[in-house]
């Protein structure tokens, strides 16, 4: 194998930690509100290549970790029950939903949910917040913006895209392209001294 030079290996890990940050591998809602005694069901989208890989549903440790595992699926099985609690990966489509039956107020909080992912760093997930409100309390219904008719569907069983996961993708690849460029730099005056 052939040996790489030392500034050549610092900007491959500077690119292997920087350019994977700028595409979210997991989106969804932050939030979700639910009515004790009900049911909520949030759907996760992910990107390709995840299909195989587990996704779970989790209480957060400090260090944007999970402590506990509340419901994961596994390669072979793509749906999993664990109580109220449920996972269901369609990969097909590379959606998973969480669904929680019955909810109480013990299950209103913060819930980590992604894709565990095997890397040394992190899993890929977000936060999302349940709150549970009681049967009796009053929610003024949301006031929506008229909306235009959409163009009957292919028939395609591709996925879509949330417009908000490539909202700050410009601002981002801008930042990243601002930060490697100096420290290319600094590798290639670093590799042509030595």
């Amino acid at each position: 194998m052939a040996q790489t030079s030392l500034p050549m290996q610092l900007l491959l890990l500077i690119a292997w930690v920087l350019l994977p940050g700028c595409w979210a591998v997991v989106n969804g809602p932050g939030s979700i509100l639910g009515f004790q005694g009900t049911t909520i069901s949030v759907n996760f989208m992910y990107k390709a290549g995840q299909e195989k890989k587990p996704k779970f549903w989790c209480s957060p440790a400090t260090i944007f970790t999970c402590s506990d595992d509340i419901v994961i699926t596994s390669k072979l099985q793509p749906v999993v029950r664990q109580g109220r609690v449920s996972i269901q990966d369609n990969r097909a489509r590379r959606v998973f939903t969480v669904t929680i039956e019955n909810l109480t107020k013990r299950d209103a909080g913060i819930y980590l949910c992604g894709v565990r992912t095997n890397k040394i760093w992190f899993d890929e997930h977000v936060p999302v917040e349940v709150i549970v409100a009681s049967a009796s309390m009053h929610i003024p219904a949301p006031t929506l913006p008229p909306t235009t008719p959409q163009p009957p569907t292919t028939g395609t069983d591709a996925p879509q895209e949330s417009p908000r996961s490539f909202r700050y993708f410009p601002v981002l690849a801008g930042l990243q392209l601002l930060v490697l460029l100096p420290m290319s730099g600094v590798v290639l005056w670093v590799s042509l001294r030595g």
